[in-house]
């Protein structure tokens, strides 16, 4: 019997599940975003001002930053996966279920 304060194996892969899911969500929010494509809008045609090609620079990098805090969001939601899965595995061997 778990003691006070400690989730049962079952309910703590739940939460592990749910908590992936808000991951994913996350991610693929962030992969949708308009602002994602400001990059293709940038340019000297579209820019007035000093620099357009620092502007185009900088959008681009900020747009990578993004999808790569989406991807780490999915890693992190796939660990989370994981972890779930081997939690339960072991309730199931220590509880004789195969």
């Amino acid at each position: 019997m778990p003691s006070t304060g400690e989730m049962p194996p079952t309910a703590a892969a739940d939460q592990l599940r749910r908590r992936a899911e808000t991951l994913h969500g996350t991610a693929a929010a962030l992969q949708q975003l308009t602002a994602l494509g400001l990059h293709l809008l940038a340019g000297p045609e579209t820019w007035v001002g000093p620099s357009p090609q620092s502007c185009l620079q900088d959008l681009c990098t900020r747009r990578n930053l993004l999808l790569a805090e989406a991807d780490a969001l999915e890693a992190e939601a796939r660990r989370f996966r994981r972890v779930a899965d081997e939690i339960d595995a072991q309730a199931a061997t220590a509880s004789g279920v195969q």
